[in-house]
């Protein structure tokens, strides 16, 4: 029989929160916090701990790694095959042009998928780049993405996928797209993985962007929405820095940074809002 947890107090309630936010960026408003309670009060109760507490004091030594575990209780991880398709039209169209403006393509279009879950952002740019061929005119392109989940990486290394991530893929594409495996899964065959490549990373840790830069384009959907205002403008921070001048950042529709920073300005890609690292 588990030990019952204490609910949790105000004072565990900021010390998780702002441990949270300082190592991953995700910041729990008051109105959020059962959520956290609750994301948190299974692993409290499998290490036998009778208070959030002893979990903040076992987090801050970081005892066998319980950080990494942690990121995958609070991060979050809704996504999909093409989701807001409209940027990756946008990409493969305006941005394409927008990018050629001052300085041609290099023989290869460079974008980081950061943030990228269980890879079905980064595959879906694979997949379209080999649709676009013809607007990318014999330049190819590479796609590094990470996440700081663990497993969510390793889910994207082996391109297994439920229904639920092919809820936006025409039913005649998917078995173009996948083999059918058991249980129901879906495996994107080999042909559409190639130039994708995977790794664990931290949007807060510029360590994660630096093997390969500069980048062309960068996307990063439906995270920041989550962050503290401070993880926030260090994330801004971050992409500039690996963005070359006049790179495309793409943010998910429901994330703005209009009037926020002077290392982004705003530009319009076809129905799709994105932001152009400044030449500063």
């Amino acid at each position: 029989m588990q030990r019952a947890v204490a609910p949790m107090t105000q004072e565990e309630y900021l010390l998780l929160n702002e441990l949270i936010s300082t190592q991953f960026g995700d910041f729990f408003s008051e109105h959020k916090r059962e959520v956290l309670e609750a994301r948190l009060r299974p692993r409290v109760q499998a290490l036998h701990l009778p208070r959030y507490l002893d979990y903040y004091l076992q987090l801050r030594c970081d005892a066998d790694g319980e950080r990494q575990r942690l990121a995958e209780l609070v991060t979050n991880n809704e996504t999909y095959f093409f989701r807001e398709a409209h940027q990756f039209e946008a990409l493969f169209g305006a941005a394409l042009d927008e990018l050629k403006t001052g300085a041609a393509l290099p023989g290869t279009l460079r974008v980081l998928s950061a943030g990228c879950s269980s890879g079905e952002e980064p595959y879906s740019l694979s997949i379209l780049a080999r649709q676009n061929g013809v607007r990318l005119g014999g330049t190819g392109i590479s796609v590094d993405a990470f996440d700081v989940d663990g497993q969510r990486i390793e889910m994207a290394r082996r391109a297994e996928y439920r229904k639920g991530s092919l809820r936006s893929v025409d039913p005649e594409r998917v078995d173009v797209l996948f083999t059918r495996a058991a249980d129901d899964r879906f495996v994107l065959r080999p042909a559409f993985r190639g130039g994708v490549r995977f790794s664990g990373g931290n949007i807060l840790e510029i360590a994660s962007f630096l093997p390969a830069v500069p980048y062309d384009v960068v996307f990063c959907r439906n995270v920041l929405i989550y962050f503290s205002e401070v993880a926030l403008y260090r994330a801004l921070t971050h992409f500039a820095r690996v963005l070359r001048p006049r790179g495309i950042l793409f943010l998910g529709h429901a994330e703005s940074i209009i009037g926020l920073t002077d290392q982004f300005e705003t530009v319009v890609l076809g129905q799709t809002i994105a932001y152009r690292r400044t030449e500063r």
